[in-house]
């Protein structure tokens, strides 16, 4: 955070401490000052089979996560950098205990011994991994699986439930397709924000992109289009963000590419053209061990390791020349899967505002927290909620938010040079960066491209043909200005 919204939160954080110091909420207190300091908590939710661990293994590059049914799948499970390996289970009475894990050939093996799963809260691993260095990544239980009891463990830990205020900052949440309850989820998510419904923190993934259209050489096309299409929906952009289509496995399968499944592919493509795009017009004919020179075990794996588009579409690049290597190969499939498109998507928009997402998460927090002081004490919580609300209203990164919700959900018409002025506006670069110009920031052109454009944006918030809620928007943006024009004379947080 910067040092200015830190220390504000601090203090926040110090007068909620006082007032709970003798009641139960002292702990969340504690907790929420913790998270202050910590990565952004980013979850990865969505219906049973949508591909969550998947796309986990393919954002950290390492097949960690089971994909397979198991009692682990069932319990929130959180990844985060470490120095060293570990997994650790956060017991609902508040104990930890080691766990005893091994590294498997598709994911961590890890041991629960003798705890019972519905005893277990979370369970936590620390990986090396420099792609957890800006998020924790959480996996979480299916919603609407046959288990009610995991799905109940998602909706609490997303703060669903009514009985809490939730762990993450952000969601990214997998669908299949846009069916009207995976609108009902998000819908739910977004309301959680402090003041308006909003898209900022949740982006949404057509996951298992290539599945559709039975596996075609096109599917990811296609995906694109109908990706497309719901970002265009207006209920959808005010639910999240984006939507883009992802193909999970063939990320995952691309980051850890095995020469023995390559030497494999390449024996594919030696076989007689005609008898290979025969054997891969399905799945069943891709099995039969009459079709195939393979055996049935590998044959298998690579179904289960690539799919039948990731099969076509790496024979498609090894006869083209275009995959000589197995590092060729893994280049190809990552760069077709969507996930670095996803990675740069979660540095832009969750990264780039884990300051003001993380801020926004522990005030949630705290006015939950005045709400069980107000039970027992009124006057306590009454101090405490008059104080998160004045900071609400005060916060200039939690204003900027609120912008980026009105031009990303397309409450607010903005043009592409508007979006692109907005978006660098409210990033968390330095001065020089959201003013869009070069040098420190500092100086005479510095405080003069700040006030044109605190002039600019004010007069179309006064514009008599202006809409209120493009008034607001324009005010926000004129007030950001006039921060960055303070600190351009040497003045500023």
């Amino acid at each position: 955070m910067t040092d200015a919204l830190l220390d504000r939160m601090s203090r926040l954080c110090d007068t909620a401490a006082r007032l709970a110091s003798d009641h139960a909420a002292a702990r969340i207190v504690t907790d929420l000052r913790t998270r202050l300091h910590e990565p952004l908590r980013v979850a990865i939710a969505g219906r049973v089979k949508a591909g969550k661990s998947t796309l986990l293994n393919a954002l950290v590059g390492e097949c960690l996560a089971p994909t397979d049914a198991g009692e682990c799948t069932r319990i929130v499970t959180w990844y985060r950098n470490a120095v060293g390996y570990g997994a650790t289970a956060h017991l609902r009475d508040g104990s930890e205990r080691p766990l005893r894990f091994q590294r498997g050939e598709r994911a961590l093996e890890i041991s629960l011994d003798d705890l019972a799963p519905s005893n277990v809260d979370r369970l936590e691993v620390g990986w090396p991994s420099s792609r957890l260095e800006e998020m924790i990544l959480i996996d979480t239980p299916g919603l609407e699986g046959l288990d009610d009891e995991s799905s109940t463990r998602t909706l609490r830990f997303l703060g669903l439930d009514n009985e809490g205020t939730g762990d993450v900052d952000a969601v990214i949440y997998l669908m299949r397709h846009m069916h009207h309850r995976d609108a009902d989820f998000l819908e739910a998510f977004t309301d959680r924000s402090l003041s308006h419904p909003s898209p900022v923190n949740a982006v949404a993934i057509l996951s298992r992109a290539d599945e559709i259209g039975a596996g075609r050489l096109d599917a990811l096309t296609s995906a694109a289009a109908i990706a497309q299409r719901y970002a265009a929906d207006q209920r959808v952009r005010s639910l999240c963000s984006t939507v883009i289509p992802v193909a999970g496995l063939i990320a995952e399968t691309g980051a850890t590419l095995r020469e023995e499944e390559m030497a494999a592919l390449r024996a594919l493509v030696a076989m007689p053209a005609s008898e290979l795009d025969s054997m891969l017009l399905s799945v069943d004919r891709f099995a039969d061990p009459a079709r195939s020179p393979l055996l049935p075990r590998t044959r298998r794996d690579l179904l289960s390791r690539l799919g039948l588009f990731g099969i076509r579409f790496s024979v498609a690049e090894i006869r083209e020349d275009r995959a000589e290597s197995a590092a060729d190969l893994s280049r190809s499939l990552i760069a077709a899967s969507g996930v670095e498109q996803l990675g740069d998507l979660l540095t832009e928009r969750f990264a780039g505002r884990a300051r003001a997402l993380k801020a926004r998460s522990v005030l949630v927090g705290l006015k939950d927290v005045a709400h069980r002081l107000a039970r027992d004490d009124q006057a306590a919580g009454g101090t405490l909620l008059a104080a998160v609300e004045e900071f609400e209203s005060t916060s200039r990164e939690l204003s900027e938010l609120r912008l980026w919700h009105l031009a990303v959900s397309g409450t607010v018409e903005f043009d592409d040079d508007d979006l692109e002025e907005i978006r660098r506006l409210t990033g968390e670069e330095g001065i020089a960066a959201r003013l869009g110009i070069e040098g420190d920031g500092t100086g005479s052109t510095a405080s003069e491209v700040a006030l044109r454009r605190i002039a600019h944006w004010r007069a179309r918030a006064e514009h008599p043909l202006t809409g209120r809620e493009l008034e607001e928007a324009c005010e926000i943006v004129a007030r950001s200005y006039e921060a960055l024009y303070v600190e351009t004379l040497g003045d500023g947080p």
